[in-house]
């Protein structure tokens, strides 16, 4: 007699959503379908570069331990069920999710080589959220940033972005030299990816943070002084007193005029 059961096909994974957590400095060089402009453009794929900066990147999941990240590329593939339609998230999306609070260049310029890590995301994400927000200005000092350039910083700037694939049915991590496990938790798994160990920075590493992502984008763009902290209380510029990302990220590619 045949066994319940035998010969059947495995049962389908139980779909999740992934949410990818950037926090610190990283320049992220989006993609459009025909390269264009349009708000209605949808998102073909996203490429992200770590400033070469003394930075040591790591990456989690769920909270967990923290591993290193090693200096080369990596791909975040996560893959969907059979038969799921994507609705990519376009451009205008985009704008109005992080516009406010992420510098972006309108530029198809290559890459500069000063990079350590990079990631690439195959596949467009269903949605986009960015926070923890520091200003970049203070009462006395003024602007933080100076140079030709300086306009695309925001009075705001957000230190994490969160790239989100909806109801996947599991990911790769093509690159880690660790083991993966994104078993999620109530219908969630969230990878945390560091561009910095977590410790108070010092003026000059901020500087030479600042000074690598000007120069991956070919930017005159300098740091004068530390952007405020997360928390801060009304009208007070604070010195930076927590630890871990000393900048913002910045956005490369199409922007809706």
């Amino acid at each position: 007699m045949t066994e319940s059961g035998a010969g059947s096909p495995p049962a389908a994974a139980t779909p999740f959503d992934l949410r990818i957590h950037f926090n610190g400095a990283f320049v992220f060089s989006i993609a459009t379908e025909g390269n264009s402009s349009d708000a209605n453009a949808k998102l073909t794929g996203v490429e992200i570069y770590t400033p070469v900066c003394e930075h040591s990147s790591g990456a989690s999941i769920n909270g967990g331990a923290t591993y290193m990240l090693e200096d080369y590329w990596h791909c975040i593939d996560p893959v969907y069920p059979a038969g799921h339609v994507s609705a990519p998230l376009t451009l205008g999306q985009l704008q109005k999710n992080i516009g406010t609070n992420t510098p972006w260049v309108v530029s198809n310029r290559p890459m500069g080589a000063d990079w350590g890590i990079a990631f690439k995301l195959p596949l467009p994400p269903d949605d986009w959220q960015c926070d923890f927000l520091a200003s970049t200005s203070g009462p006395s000092s003024g602007s933080c940033f100076s140079g030709r350039d300086a306009t695309i910083i925001p009075s705001a700037v957000a230190l994490e972005h969160i790239v989100i694939y909806k109801q996947v049915t599991s990911v790769e991590l093509h690159g880690a030299c660790f083991s993966t496990d994104f078993s999620p938790v109530k219908g969630v798994t969230d990878l945390y990816i560091t561009s910095e160990v977590p410790y108070i920075p010092t003026r000059q590493h901020e500087r030479r943070a600042a000074d690598a992502m000007a120069g991956m984008l070919g930017l005159d763009l300098v740091l004068d002084s530390s952007i405020g902290a997360v928390t801060q209380e009304a009208g007070v510029f604070q010195p930076k007193d927590k630890m871990g990302n000393c900048l913002m990220s910045i956005i490369s590619g199409p922007k809706p005029q």
